[in-house]
């Protein structure tokens, strides 16, 4: 996958991520339960372009990781209750 940064200041954030929307959505959703000052995603076209996703906060890099370390925990979460139920 990859990132290209397109603004980074004090507390902006802009990166397009070369993947598709599915997992930008899952981050998107995660920067909100992290209270930032404004996430969101925006696609041109759903075939042609890539996502890019914006962050608005104090230290939106910060929000970010924390972001996605809370997908990676919400993931690991639901394998572990799918193998349990699925056994």
């Amino acid at each position: 996958m990859k990132i290209e940064v397109l603004e980074d200041e004090k507390e902006t954030l802009k990166i397009e991520i070369h993947d598709n929307q599915t997992l930008v959505n899952l981050v998107n959703e995660n920067l909100w339960q992290q209270k930032v000052n404004m996430a969101a995603y925006k696609i041109d076209h759903p075939y042609l372009s890539k996502p890019v996703l914006i962050v608005k906060a104090k230290n939106p890099k910060k929000a970010l990781t924390d972001a996605t370390a809370q997908v990676v925990e919400d993931v690991k979460d639901l394998r572990k209750k799918l193998n349990a139920e699925l056994k």
